[in-house]
């Protein structure tokens, strides 16, 4: 378990079970990195603006952004926030509840989180090609 301070909060209330070959991950991370004091960031910025500190957003963005680069996925529509839609997407697409993916995103507000399905109903949805095919 992880605990996450999310946007706009004072405390790290919020805990993330992590999947085994994410802890792995992690925990190979951590060994290279080497000795950390308890309450140092798990990651750390090697910037030189803030080296060892907690990363910024931005930074995130950025490192995020360049692998999608890498990945031949460049398109100013994905960004770092969009792998967000993509853990709530894949998780009501492979069995999880909407109040599920609700916890998972940590949405205040339900409706929030019906926008996700919402678009999966939309996708299903096969009335374009249902009149394609009665016209042609």
């Amino acid at each position: 378990m992880l605990y996450s301070q999310g946007k706009g909060w004072d405390s790290k209330d919020e805990y993330i079970s992590v999947p085994l070959p994410v802890e792995t991950a992690i925990r190979a991370y951590l060994t290279a990195r080497g000795q950390l004091d308890g309450k140092a960031p798990l990651f750390a910025s090697a910037s030189n603006n803030n080296q060892g500190q907690r990363m910024t957003t931005r930074s995130i963005s950025a490192i995020v952004k360049s692998h999608m680069r890498a990945a031949g996925l460049d398109s100013e529509r994905l960004t770092a926030h969009s792998l967000r839609h993509t853990a709530g997407t894949l998780n009501l697409l492979n069995g999880g509840t909407l109040q599920e993916t609700q916890q998972l995103l940590r949405h205040s507000n339900i409706n929030t989180t019906m926008i996700y399905l919402h678009n999966l109903e939309r996708a299903a949805n096969r009335s374009e090609q249902r009149i394609a095919a009665a016209i042609f």
